[in-house]
């Protein structure tokens, strides 16, 4: 017999869930209890932004001593997937603090304008623009960062980037990235 919470069961063991995902985020607010005892008994944390619209599964910290074999493996982002998901955290704070807008929007353009300060001055300009294309695109995969509907150069900063950049380590991380660069020349 199927639980009436696979759907989300499954759709949190292939990544990030969003409110967007009307049948799964319903069944997974419905069940929420269950998802999370589930998901408990293997050492995973259910991470359920309500006001944001997001969830995620996230490793469970343990007593030293005590420790279950990782299900969610921890990766260590690139230079430069770092350097733009903490520029997009500090848009989104920006954007926030304008209180304009509760979607946070940025266009292709700024993005890069943003990034180029951090990055070795270069004759191949196309390439590096190329190379921070490709860090958008990653972006995009990783579920920081959404292309607008027919609109194929402006981007909403998806607000789960709060769960895992802190709004108090951006300058202190984009000083240290910074610091990182030039003594690197990237």
């Amino acid at each position: 017999m199927i639980n009436p919470h696979s759907i989300s069961l499954i759709a949190l063991l292939k990544g990030i869930v969003f409110e967007a995902q009307k049948e799964v985020w319903e069944n997974l607010i419905d069940y929420e209890g269950d998802v999370r005892k589930y998901f408990s008994a293997v050492g995973l944390y259910l991470h359920l932004d309500k006001p944001e619209g997001h969830a995620f599964l996230k490793q469970k910290e343990f007593e030293p001593g005590f420790e279950l074999p990782r299900l969610i493996e921890r990766r260590q982002l690139s230079f430069q997937l770092t350097l733009m998901c903490l520029m997009l955290r500090k848009f989104l704070l920006e954007n926030d603090a304008a209180g304009t807008s509760s979607r946070a929007i940025i266009e292709r353009q700024e993005i890069i304008e943003r990034i180029r300060p951090f990055l070795s001055e270069t004759s191949d300009e196309a390439k590096q623009i190329e190379k921070i294309e490709t860090q958008i695109k990653r972006v995009i995969e990783e579920g920081f960062l959404r292309p607008l509907e027919n609109e194929p150069d402006r981007y909403e900063v998806r607000r789960i980037i709060k769960s895992f950049i802190d709004a108090d380590k951006v300058e202190e991380l984009l000083h240290k990235l910074r610091t990182y660069a030039l003594e690197q020349k990237i």
